[in-house]
This record gives C-alpha cells, sequence and structure tokens, in this order.
C-alpha cells in the first residue's frame, strides 16, 4: 500500500507538470504567460520534490518492512517458515530489487512522457514539425554513435551495458548494506532505529574514505593532463575498482545479515 501512494504521487505529479506544459502559450498576453511560466515553473518544482520523496520513500519501506518482518513480533512467524535464513534473506533482497527497480522505471518512464508532452507542444508553435526534429535527432546520434569509440575507447552499445551492470550491482549492495545496517541496529536492544542509522552513517563515511583513495589516481593522472590512453581507458580501472568494492561491501553485508539473523537474533 505504501508503495501505491508513492507511485499515485508520481503519476499526479508527473500529471500536474505535463498540464502546467500545455498552458504555455506564446500568443497569450504578458500576463497569462508570466502566470502559466510561473505556474509551470512550481510544478516542476513538486515533481522534482516528488521524485526525491518516492525515491526515499521506496528505500524506507524496504528497510522498514525488513525490520519488521524479521526483527519485531512479526518475526516470530517470518522465522518460523520451513526455509533457511539464507533462502529467507534471499527472498527479502531480491523483493527490495524488483520493488526499487519498479520505482526506478516508473520515474523513468514519467520523465520520458514529461519530455515527449513539452516537445510535442513546443513544436506546436515553430515551422519545424515533430517528425522532422527526430529525424534530425536520430541522424546526430548515429553520427555520435559512431564517432563514440574513437573519442572514448569504447563503443557506445558497450558503455550503456557497462553502466547498466554496475548501477544494477550497486542497487543490490544498496540494498543488502540497508538490511545489514538494520541488522546492526539490533546490537542497541533499546534503541535499535538510531542503532541502524549510526550503522548506515558509519558505513558511508568508511565508504566515501575508501571510494576517495580508489579514484585518487584517476583524478592525479587527470589533473597533470598527461595519460597515454583513451578516457575509457583511464577511468576503467578506477569504475572496475568501485565495483569490486561495492560487491565486497555487500558480500561483507550479507554475512552480517546472516549472523544476526541466525546468531544473534532477537525479537521485540
Amino acid at each position: 500500500m505504501p508503495f501505491v501512494i508513492l507511485l499515485a504521487v508520481l503519476v499526479s505529479t508527473t500529471v500536474l507538470t505535463c498540464s502546467m506544459i500545455l498552458t504555455i502559450n506564446p500568443r497569450y498576453d504578458e500576463a497569462v504567460t508570466w502566470f502559466s511560466t510561473m505556474a509551470l515553473m512550481l510544478s516542476i518544482f513538486l515533481y522534482y520534490f516528488g521524485i526525491i520523496g518516492c525515491t526515499i520513500g521506496t528505500v524506507l519501506i524496504v528497510a522498514i518492512r525488513f525490520y519488521k518482518t524479521c526483527y519485531t513480533d512479526q518475526g516470530y512467524l517470518t522465522h518460523t517458515l520451513p526455509v533457511s535464513a539464507k533462502e529467507l534473506l534471499s527472498a527479502k533482497i531480491l523483493a527490495a530489487f524488483v520493488t526499487e527497480l519498479l520505482m526506478m522505471l516508473a520515474i523513468a518512464a514519467s520523465v520520458v512522457i514529461i519530455i515527449q508532452v513539452a516537445a510535442h507542444h513546443i513544436f506546436s508553435f515553430v515551422p519545424y514539425s515533430y517528425d522532422e526534429f527526430t529525424r534530425l535527432l536520430m541522424r546526430e546520434f548515429a553520427y555520435a554513435f559512431r564517432d563514440f569509440k574513437e573519442d572514448l575507447g569504447i563503443s557506445l552499445g558497450l558503455y550503456i551495458v557497462y553502466w547498466i551492470i554496475l548501477l544494477l550491482i550497486s542497487m543490490i549492495s544498496n540494498i543488502v548494506t540497508i538490511f545489514g545496517c538494520v541488522s546492526l541496529g539490533q546490537l542497541y536492544a533499546k534503541h535499535r532505529i538510531v542503532g541502524a542509522i549510526i550503522a548506515y552513517f558509519a558505513q558511508r563515511f568508511i565508504m566515501q574514505i575508501l571510494n576517495y583513495f580508489v579514484t585518487l589516481p584517476m583524478y592525479t593522472r587527470m589533473l597533470s593532463g598527461y595519460y597515454d590512453t583513451t578516457f575509457f581507458g583511464l577511468v576503467s580501472p578506477t569504475m572496475i575498482l568501485t565495483m569490486i568494492l561495492t560487491i565486497l561491501v555487500a558480500v561483507v553485508m550479507y554475512f552480517v545479515n546472516l549472523h544476526m539473523m541466525t546468531k544473534r537474533l532477537n525479537l521485540e
């Protein structure tokens, strides 16, 4: 139900923004145009905070659901299911991953819809058709696709695949990390939520330090202005190290979860 509410917020802010876009008409007088522009800016402002709310809200839903079903009185039912702790944890991770992925796809779809509405509305006032613009854009994209490998040292398709893989790994790692912080919070018997929050920020602080040392060689070479390789050849070692670090953190937090769910389980 909370996830449906977040989707409703996203849909409503998307519809509001599209509606405000359609009110913009350069043929109106200055007063009406100014009012429409201000209304559009306000709707974009609301849409922006709607996206932030949906993103943070989804993470909170995932974390709270994990906490309630594993470490509160609901956990009595959860831990009596005829499954092992590994299977239970894997199911929780999969469900959380699907939830976050659906929200990400919903946000991406809303952005595409707003761009399409804005583009069609703009081209209704100019002497060029939207189809002509699309053909020109696809032609330029084809040129960029052809020159991408020459400029950066990797094809555009492979580059996109690389980032998608990194994004999915980061999503899974973030979920496992949040679950791990919730589990570590159980060490504070009387302040479990506070303990989970402290564990999360401590983990983020440590990760920031590690990421700094991982990216330092790349930034040093970039600032020096001298490197005998392509741009992707320069940044790819750092990206690979970041991916490995992300996976290692996920593995550690996975076993932290298993330990807390099997050896240190203390239900409220």
